[in-house]
Order: structure tokens, then C-alpha cells, then sequence
């Protein structure tokens, strides 16, 4: 019921911002434009979006639990359907079952977009017929991972053989983790076709809170985030470091920090064109759609425009043209007051969750915190 509950919660939210319209029974919405017939529902863990038009019917469920919070289909999709949400709160565990992102079915066309740049395996889909979205005939991102097949042994009595020939068709960058740290030959590796570099604030770190966030640690999919322990790697490091080698540039880690202390950089994508040869019309543009992906970097190449401003004759003003007024001082009873609400406002800005209401506007509950602090 909780994760319903946040669900409908933040679906109201989302409809209100794009259609301004009434939203009713949120586990099973259905509108129809034009005979395009949407629906959204909860199953267990899981929201499933439908969507069908004549004879064709598309499905797109995304799992609660095996998302890590990237926002790559965010940063990739074309109608702007997909909005981060709390995610510094969920990953620091203040809330609990609750989704990363949130998909507005009715800005969603169903591209399937999303399914394809998911690092694991956190959407699936179903298109009825079949043959109406062929993925082999779709650009998507290389593997993220490297394998020595000269040492590997394909041992099916292993778990972990098993378990890499499971998963080696899609992104399980989880499970990808998992095999590099127990795969028998050793001859799996972690390989990520986004490279870049992750970039903490050192001059802010004053900030960082290691022991009681710890949202980087808590999110990052392959470990590589870390509070050091001894004194000499917190001299080298500072309140939290990352590992470069096995960081896929994911950035969930920038999006979990509630004190934006963590910026990732990405510099280049690889790209795996179709295994059918034929020149299809819409590789080029899923191609620059997966490209959003170093959306940053994109920006940053562009130059900026300068529009030159009119020149206008500079006047001087004459000090008969200043006046002087005197400027109005608080008393000593003032200041005191100013400084005890000063600092009831900022004991109740430093709590995650009254930035949350604020953020959301939780007026409600905002009052009732005020409430309470007053009694105090």
C-alpha cells in the first residue's frame, strides 16, 4: 500500500503540471485521444504501462527494485515523459519503496527507447504483433562488459557460469559486477561504454555527512564509492572517494547526493549499430537520442552567442543628483527576535525532510512541523 499511495501521490502531481486534469482511480487510469487507448496500473513491485492503437498493443513495465537511479532514460527520452524523483531520500533509506523516476504515460509514446539504454534490465516490454518493433534492427549501447573467452569454461555445474550466460544479452550491470568479483577464470570484466570521470567538491566536503547519508555508497551499482576508515586515506581522499575501475559513469551517485557535492563527467559513448545491415531510416535518429546521454558535454561544445548591445551616450551624474537617506537601524530587541527565527528556520531547513515538503509542497505537513518546533 505504501508504494501505491507514493505512486498516486506523485502521478497527481505529474498530470497536474502537464494536463491540468482531474486524476481518478490512479491504479488504472485509461484515456483515449484520438484511438490511442492508455492505461497505467501497479502490479506488486512494479508499474505497468500500456498503450494500444488499432491492432497494436505495446506494454512497458518498469521494476521498483532493480532500478539504480541513473536517469538515462530521462536524459533520453523524446517527449520528455520521465522526471527524476526523491532520489537522494530513497537512497539514504528516509523513504521506502518509492520509485527513482517517474513516467508521465500521457507525454510517453512508446518508443522503447528506455528498455535499450537501461544499465539493468529495469524495463520490460511487450509488443503485440511482434514484428511492429524489431530490436536487432535498433542501435543500442556496446556492452558493459569484456570478456577473455580464452579462459573461460562455460562451467554449467557453476553458479556463477550460469549465471554470466544468463545475462549476457542485456545490461545487468549488477549481476555484470557480481561475475567480475566471483567468475572462476577470472576471465570477466567490467567494461563500461561510457567513459568519463566523477568529480567530488573538495572544497565542500564540510557538507558530506559519510556516516549519516551515505546515498553515494548506498546507490552506486558497482561499489565504487567508499568512506575511508584510516587516517592516512582520509588525508589522501577527504569524508568519501571513488574507485575509477570498475565507475560506469552511470551517475547515480550525482543524483543521490542531497548536497549536490558530486558532478559526473562524461566524455564519449559507444555506440553498437544493428546486426541487420539494411540502412533503416530511424538508426540515425536513435542515434542522436542515445547521444543525450553526454547531453552536458553536448551544451558545452556549443558556442556562445554574443548580441551586441547598442552603444548609448554614458551621462555622469552631478553630486547634486545624489541624495543621502538615512538608512534605519534595528534595536537590540529586534536583532534577538531576528536571530531566534533565524535560527528556528534554518534547524528546520538542515532536516532532508522539510526540504522534501518544501520541494513538493507538502503545506500540510510543513504547518505541522512548525507546530511542533513552536511548542519547543
Amino acid at each position: 500500500m505504501e508504494l501505491v499511495n507514493f505512486i498516486n501521490d506523485w502521478t497527481l502531481i505529474i498530470i497536474s503540471k502537464s494536463n491540468d486534469k482531474e486524476a481518478k482511480n490512479l491504479n488504472a487510469q485509461e484515456e483515449q485521444i484520438d484511438n490511442i487507448l492508455k492505461a497505467t496500473d501497479v502490479e506488486g513491485e512494479k508499474l505497468v504501462f500500456s498503450w494500444k492503437f488499432k491492432d497494436v498493443n505495446k506494454k512497458l513495465i518498469y521494476d521498483l527494485n532493480k532500478c539504480v537511479g541513473c536517469s538515462f532514460c530521462k536524459l533520453i527520452c523524446p517527449t520528455d515523459a520521465i522526471e527524476l524523483g526523491p532520489v537522494p531520500e530513497i537512497a539514504q533509506g528516509i523513504i521506502e519503496n518509492a520509485p527513482y523516476i517517474l513516467i508521465d504515460y500521457d507525454k510517453c509514446c512508446y518508443c522503447m527507447l528506455c528498455p535499450v539504454v537501461c544499465i539493468n534490465d529495469v524495463y520490460e516490454t511487450t509488443i503485440k504483433p511482434e514484428e511492429q518493433i524489431i530490436f536487432d534492427q535498433y542501435p543500442k549501447l556496446k556492452p558493459f562488459y569484456e570478456i577473455d573467452f580464452e579462459k573461460c569454461i562455460k562451467d554449467t555445474k557453476n553458479e556463477i557460469c550460469n549465471l554470466c550466460l544468463k545475462v549476457r544479452e542485456g545490461n545487468f550491470i549488477k549481476d555484470f559486477f557480481k561475475i567480475q568479483k566471483e567468475c572462476p577464470t577470472k576471465c570477466f570484466k567490467l567494461e563500461s561504454p561510457i567513459k568519463g570521470e566523477v568529480i567530488i567538491k573538495q572544497n565542500m566536503l564540510h557538507r558530506c555527512d559519510p556516516t549519516g547519508c551515505k546515498a553515494c555508497v548506498n546507490i552506486c551499482p558497482t561499489e565504487s564509492f567508499f568512506i575511508p576508515e584510516t587516517a592516512e586515506d582520509v588525508k589522501k581522499y577527504g569524508k568519501i572517494a571513488v574507485k575509477d575501475d570498475d565507475c560506469i559513469y552511470c551517475g547515480s551517485c550525482q543524483n543521490s547526493c542531497p548536497e549536490d557535492l558530486i558532478i559526473v563527467k562524461r566524455f564519449d559513448i559507444e555506440i553498437e549499430d544493428p546486426k541487420d545491415s539494411e540502412n533503416f531510416p530511424w538508426i540515425q535518429g536513435w542515434r542522436r537520442n542515445i547521444k543525450r546521454i553526454l547531453r552536458e558535454k553536448l551544451l558545452d561544445k556549443k558556442e556562445q552567442i554574443q548580441i551586441p548591445l547598442p552603444e548609448e551616450e554614458q551621462i555622469i551624474p552631478s553630486e547634486e543628483d545624489y541624495s543621502l537617506e538615512k538608512i534605519p537601524q534595528l534595536s537590540e530587541a529586534d536583532r534577538e527576535i531576528f536571530q531566534k527565527l533565524n535560527n528556528r528556520i534554518q534547524s528546520l531547513l538542515s532536516k532532508s525532510k522539510i526540504r522534501y515538503w518544501i520541494e513538493n509542497t507538502k503545506i500540510e505537513k510543513i504547518k505541522q512541523e512548525l507546530k511542533k518546533s513552536k511548542k519547543k
